[in-house]
């Protein structure tokens, strides 16, 4: 077995940003959960689960999301047939349903984490 990653060490930085195909936004890396799942349960039934950084890569590629969600990064999900994505152009964060088309169907939640935040804190 190896040894456990490390995604606060810079080295993991360095590789995990040199192996996706965009850029990812600065604080994006302060707000990403690094060694386990994040998990966020709203009032009105909303629900939020991001996924550690370490595991993004891999999922990204079991969800086979550059043909799947072309010009999205997976991030997380809503158990609820939808997935938490940045927009790879822009940064921008968007719910996107595991099936559906896109960019039709995604729907812009912010443009930073804390305005994913107030978006999943709003009444349905």
């Amino acid at each position: 077995m190896g040894e456990p990653v490390d995604p606060q060490n810079p080295e993991f930085i360095v590789a995990f940003l040199n192996a996706i195909d965009f850029e990812l936004p600065n604080n994006y890396l302060i707000e990403l959960p690094t060694h386990a799942d994040q998990v966020f349960d709203f009032e009105e039934g909303k629900y939020l689960e991001l996924w550690a950084l370490v595991d993004l890569i891999k999922i990204n590629h079991d969800y086979n999301a550059d043909e799947n969600y072309p010009g999205f990064f997976l991030i997380g999900t809503d158990d609820g047939g939808e997935a938490c994505a940045i927009e790879k152009k822009t940064g921008s964060l968007y719910i996107i349903p595991f099936i559906g088309s896109l960019p039709e169907d995604a729907i812009f939640v912010g443009n930073s984490f804390q305005e994913l935040m107030e978006y999943l804190n709003q009444p349905w």
